[in-house]
């Protein structure tokens, strides 16, 4: 059996938030607000009776005349077995849950306090993450919530009941984005619920994405996995895996497709510059893109984020090491589109050249690495118009200047390369940009190189 997910859209405004252009159906919904808190039902198994399951199960013992009462059961001493109780939650007993910290990044806090990893958060707690911080917390259920920048969510209840051992998990965003994976489990009854102002995500194992837009008049769910009914109160649209929604107060826009994963180009690319640049082919659909830096490909533990309106990126610097790059397109109904994840080297590699004129056909060839270690550099200068011919190349140099002497008049390119075996054994090379320059006078048949300058 496949797994399914419920979205139930609250709207609780008559007046329809203006959407972007597209052309999925945009549909009206109802502003009655759905029953937010179902009762659990139960099958009666042999022996069970009202008073019995009163004095094992619930917080009171006459609190078995309430279920008596909305299962229609005349003698709370003889059930059939089989038959379905409707019990309210709020009378059933049960343990409390913890979600404990797996990765965070930057100003994320728990109950207003600086996290670790493995504090814990209960029902009740508030989650938040400041500007370039990120969070993620996993249930012992294996489910993980996963909060970007800028982003605010509300433990409501966490706790497993004693009567059915089902799960009854639900998280209030209040704002930014979430990002969830729910762990899957046999028995059926398990409950998960993401709400929003404007939506609410109950959910069965599945993999989505929830947003909170603007000021809080619009929702979008992006199903990544799984099947989600994505229901107002009278209308209801089926979304399937790689389709998603979103919802304002009176509107309803979907199904969407989602936008294919984009290409990344270069994908072997070490990124040796101070900055992290990644370029991606043009997604046809795509407005905006999403790029991630992670730690790990599954982007629990995110280190970068930025949202960019080219296929072009640029991160700040980040220590060497392997990391991962998610890109996804974004459409103009602000639905993010499948990621691309692609496992990048990160080794700060790159060197910048300068030249000085000496004077008397003297020059003084310059350079500097901006990485660690020590590195051995190759010097490289050619005419202008035999670019891959050397006039000059020295390989395997120590220092970082060269002094060349009696060049022959005409154009010149130059350029240099800084290479260094790392401590993970790998070869790291990479050239500088290369640099045009000009020598002017009458020709001469000699070139010599100098020694550098004591200085």
């Amino acid at each position: 059996m496949k797994k399914r997910a419920i979205v139930l859209a609250v709207l609780m405004g008559s007046t329809a938030c203006a959407a972007p252009p597209s052309s999925p159906p945009v549909q009206s919904v109802s502003t009655v607000l759905p029953d937010s808190d179902p009762p659990i039902s139960y099958a009666v198994r042999r022996g069970d009776n009202l008073y019995n399951l009163a004095r094992f199960y619930m917080m009171n013992l006459g609190d078995y005349r309430i279920v008596q009462r909305l299962s229609r059961v005349r003698n709370p001493y003889r059930l059939r077995i089989g038959k379905t109780l409707t019990i309210p939650r709020s009378l059933l007993r049960s343990d409390p849950m913890l979600a404990r910290v797996i990765a965070f990044r930057g100003a994320a806090s728990i109950d207003g306090k600086a996290v670790a990893l493995g504090t814990a958060v209960g029902e009740g707690g508030e989650i938040r993450t400041g500007p370039n911080a990120s969070i993620s917390v996993a249930l012992s259920d294996g489910s993980t919530v996963t909060l970007p920048s800028q982003s605010l969510i509300r433990v409501a209840r966490l706790r497993r009941y004693h009567l059915t051992s089902e799960l009854d998990r639900l998280f209030r965003l209040e704002t930014g984005r979430s990002e969830t994976r729910v762990t899957p489990r046999t028995n059926g009854r398990d409950r998960f619920e993401l709400r929003t102002p404007i939506s609410v995500a109950a959910v069965r194992g599945t993999d989505f994405r929830v947003a909170l837009l603007g000021d809080g008049q619009a929702s979008t769910i992006e199903v990544l996995e799984g099947h989600v009914d994505f229901a107002g109160i009278g209308t209801e649209v089926m979304l399937d895996s790689n389709t998603g929604a979103r919802s304002g107060r009176g509107t309803l826009i979907g199904p969407v497709p989602l936008l294919p994963p984009p290409e990344i180009l270069n994908p072997t690319r070490v990124q040796s510059e101070p900055e992290m640049i990644f370029d991606t082919a043009s997604l046809t659909g795509a407005a905006h893109y999403r790029v991630q830096i992670s730690a790990d490909a599954g982007g629990l533990d995110m280190l970068e984020e930025v949202v960019v309106d080219q296929p072009r990126a640029t991160l700040p610097p980040l220590p060497n090491g392997d990391y991962f790059v998610r890109i996804a397109g974004i459409d103009a109904n602000d639905l993010e589109g499948r990621p691309r994840v692609l496992a990048f080297d990160r080794h700060l590699n790159a060197v910048r050249g300068t030249l000085q004129p000496l004077g008397g056909r003297r020059y003084l060839f310059k350079w500097q690495n901006l990485g660690e270690g020590e590195h051995l550099f190759r010097f490289f200068l050619a005419r202008a118009d035999a670019p891959d011919r050397p006039v000059i190349d020295e390989p395997a140099l120590s220092r970082k200047s060269l002094v060349i002497t009696n060049l022959l008049p005409g154009d010149y390119v130059w350029r240099v390369q800084a290479s260094e075996v790392a401590s993970n054994g790998k070869r790291y090379a990479n050239w500088s940009n290369t640099q045009t320059f000009t020598v002017a006078g009458k020709q001469r048949h000699t070139i010599s190189r100098a020694k550098p300058p004591a200085s």
